[in-house]
């Protein structure tokens, strides 16, 4: 009995407890929550439209966010959205011409983005009526040509080199490999294809030789890598890429004189990328039985951005001393934290492409995270996201410095693991204040435009 008694009066204690820390832990976060509000309040620049022609005040804080930063990432929260694209045409715009960026470099393949390059700098003459649109379709990857908005960038460029106040060109890279575009999922044939021409341009025989190494293995590449192709046909692919990489580095002077540098450039970047994308060819995971992705597919993931972050590096050197570049890409890739959690399975948390750049340089890199859109309800178990925070400022547009001085209560927030949604419905953990330096919200995603060729 006196044991029964003990064990109730326990009992209680503990219940006592869990409702005093469950009331200590609700005071907390609207404690967080009051002081987030009125950090919001003070510190949000409100953004006045999406549009890219007009007035570019309102994007005027961007100056002291950017400051002497040469990259800018800015991110999308979910692709396929007007708003994140429309924005980015804008802030390229207000870079270009108030603090003189020179490129753009987007997640795109990087070899289909070439036709893309040679439109923007327009050395082929006037582009005839739906030019533009035409080359987008094709030049962006993942589906990406199909949307009005990279069309209006591409236009904007030229036009912006055309007019002839403008001495210095500025410049369009794609940064990825492939995927997803019109080879399938293997990031190979497009990058050797483009390199194999522009070689068969300058030394005949040579790309004869190497196309003959290249074609028993490349009927293996359209499709899925990593069942397709045995250890022997991929060595003989890794020896052909390295082979081909080591021709247009040997050739160099008689091939620059023969086209131009820049040709010559654009020919060894693909054949580098045909190498990245031999790297992340051979650490593809077979997909589990029942389809999906394997839990080590953060190998291939990992990988990938290790790529881009290097492609962005490339485009930075081509773009000078005096050259500054904003990066376009989802915001898995831009921030500077591994991947945690997202639609996958993985047995560990990939490594992000904001984080190589951050890695190699510092504080000359400035990561902006697209947030927002409709809202659905806070995933269950997890403390509400920072976009569903942000909303209650109930401000529709705005970009917010996290780096500022804040209330003690913000600070220990944007210190600690939040969630973020991504791609509608997923969710990704982060530490705001380590993974960006700097947020654009938008409270409502729409539709992309369609580019008219699609239609």
């Amino acid at each position: 009995m006196a044991t029964s008694r003990a064990l109730r009066a326990v009992h209680a204690a503990a219940a006592l407890l869990c409702t005093i820390a469950g009331a200590t832990s609700v005071g907390a976060q609207r404690t967080a929550d009051s002081a987030i509000a009125r950090w919001v309040a003070t510190g949000a620049r409100p953004v006045r439209t999406m549009k890219m022609a007009g007035a570019l005040d309102d994007l005027q804080p961007f100056a002291a966010i950017v400051g002497s930063a040469r990259v800018v990432a800015f991110g999308e929260q979910t692709h396929g959205a007007h708003e994140p694209l429309a924005f980015r045409n804008r802030l390229f715009r207000y870079l270009v011409e108030e603090l003189g960026f020179t490129a753009i470099a987007v997640e795109t393949g990087f070899p289909e983005s070439g036709a893309i390059a040679d439109l923007v700098v327009g050395d082929s003459g006037a582009p005839a009526p739906g030019e533009a649109a035409r080359i987008v379709s094709r030049g962006f990857t993942w589906g990406f040509g199909n949307f009005a908005e990279n069309v209006e960038l591409v236009r904007w460029m030229r036009a912006y080199n055309d007019d002839p106040r403008h001495r210095r060109k500025i410049h369009f890279y794609g940064i990825d490999l492939s995927l997803g575009g019109p080879q399938g999922s293997t990031p190979l044939p497009a990058a050797i294809d483009a390199a194999l021409r522009y070689l068969e341009r300058v030394d005949t025989g040579a790309a004869l030789r190497l196309r003959a190494r290249f074609a028993p293995v490349m009927r293996h590449l359209p499709g899925d890598p990593a069942v397709a192709i045995t250890a022997a046909e991929h060595d003989t692919l890794t020896a052909a890429i390295d082979a081909l990489v080591e021709r247009l580095e040997r050739g160099r002077a008689s091939y620059v004189a023969a086209t131009s540098e820049r040709d010559h450039a654009w020919a060894m970047r693909n054949a580098v990328v045909a190498r990245q994308g031999d790297r992340v060819h051979r650490v593809q995971t077979p997909a589990p039985p029942g389809g999906g992705i394997a839990g080590g597919a953060w190998r291939m993931l990992s990988a990938r951005d290790s790529a881009m972050a290097e492609n962005v590096r490339w485009a930075l050197e081509r773009e000078g001393p005096r050259g500054r570049v904003l990066v376009f890409a989802h915001d898995v890739h831009v921030k500077n934290a591994p991947t945690v959690g997202g639609p996958w399975r993985l047995d560990r948390p990939p490594t992000a492409m904001g984080q190589h750049l951050r890695a190699a340089l510092g504080d000359r890199l400035v990561i902006v995270g697209g947030i927002g859109g409709t809202r659905p309800p806070a995933p269950s178990g997890n403390e509400p996201s920072i976009d569903a925070t942000f909303a209650r400022a109930r401000l529709p547009r705005f970009v917010l410095d996290l780096r500022g001085r804040a209330d003690p209560s913000v600070q220990a927030w944007l210190s600690s693991v939040q969630t973020l949604r991504v791609n509608g419905d997923a969710v990704i953990s982060l530490q705001p204040s380590a993974a960006f330096d700097a947020l654009v919200y938008v409270d409502t995603l729409t539709p992309a435009g369609k580019n008219a060729v699609n239609r």
